[in-house]
């Protein structure tokens, strides 16, 4: 078999695989079926997920919604009310956020009822069945002590699980899967993500609602570093499906993979990546820039 075919069957493969993610939602009745566990933002342009704690306490009316990741970053919102809408933040209203990076010097607390600091956190939904909350948040942080500022934007907390009571209550800490991207400028965020290795080559696929699919391949066990994406090398390799498409489209010399974490013991992988999806034969490129995954593989 020559390095051509070879490469070619390897996105075929990754091809097949959203097909059959496609099936098996539809089987699941996937249009209705929500992901939860997620929690993560963009803080300074860069991805943040809580991928180490995700802790929601509700107490006295209100609500403390806080993630961790495994780098040590963490963000916290407290609420004053326990209910949906939005609530605005600033250095005179009584909700509050902060950003702290535990691994680093604790006296660089960035909140956001200091100075210019604004932003605002919604509660999109309660589950007072399941004890499930969800919602959105934005917001501009400062420093009180030095006056530099930290950004979180796209920030999203889905369907955590929330407890209360007046003592200390510790649910286990939630690991989801994440993927996503911007597609041009839209930004793609699947309800559905397998990660599987075979043959020494882990492939890592999401599916969205409209049908839309995004996928990456690199080697099960890549290490942490920046690699070049580049459907000629068969090592590192980006796919996107547009709604309906036949055919993918492939990253193809035009691509960036940076792997924060490979914890080949656990199996669960993090990191970044951007690339123009680019059709093999004619059509429309399209630009896939943004995008952050950590996933479980099998």
């Amino acid at each position: 078999m020559n390095a051509l075919l070879s490469r070619l069957l390897l996105a075929a493969s990754l091809f097949s695989l959203f097909s059959c993610s496609k099936e098996l939602s539809l089987e699941k009745g996937g249009a209705n079926t929500a992901q939860q566990g997620q929690f993560y933002a963009t803080i300074d342009g860069v991805k943040w997920n809580a991928d180490s704690l995700q802790l929601v306490q509700t107490s006295n009316g209100g609500v403390s919604i806080s993630g961790l990741s495994k780098s040590g970053m963490e963000i916290s919102m407290v609420l004053p009310v326990f209910k949906t809408g939005t609530f605005i933040l600033n250095d005179t209203a009584l909700p509050f956020a902060f950003y702290v990076n535990l691994g680093g010097s604790l006296t660089s607390v960035y909140y956001t009822n200091a100075g210019a600091a604004s932003g605002t956190v919604t509660i999109s939904s309660i589950d007072t069945v399941n004890h499930l909350v969800s919602g959105t948040f934005q917001f501009t942080a400062v420093n009180p002590i030095d006056n530099t500022v930290k950004t979180i934007t796209n920030g999203v907390f889905s369907f955590l699980p929330y407890s209360s009571g007046n003592g200390p209550v510790n649910p286990p800490p939630v690991v989801q899967d994440t993927l996503q991207a911007l597609v041009g400028t839209v930004p793609f965020s699947p309800y559905q993500i397998t990660a599987v290795v075979s043959n020494g080559q882990l492939t890592i696929a999401g599916i969205a609602r409209d049908g839309s699919a995004l996928g990456l391949l690199m080697p099960d066990t890549i290490k942490v570093g920046t690699y070049n994406m580049d459907f000629a090398t068969g090592n590192y390799i980006g796919v996107y499906a547009p709604a309906g498409s036949t055919s993918p489209l492939i990253s193809q010399a035009n691509g960036t993979l940076t792997i924060l974490s490979n914890d080949t013991v656990n199996k669960r992988i993090s990191g970044t990546f951007s690339f123009i999806a680019t059709p093999s034969t004619s059509g429309t490129p399209v630009t896939i820039t943004t995008g952050y995954f950590s996933v479980s593989y099998h």
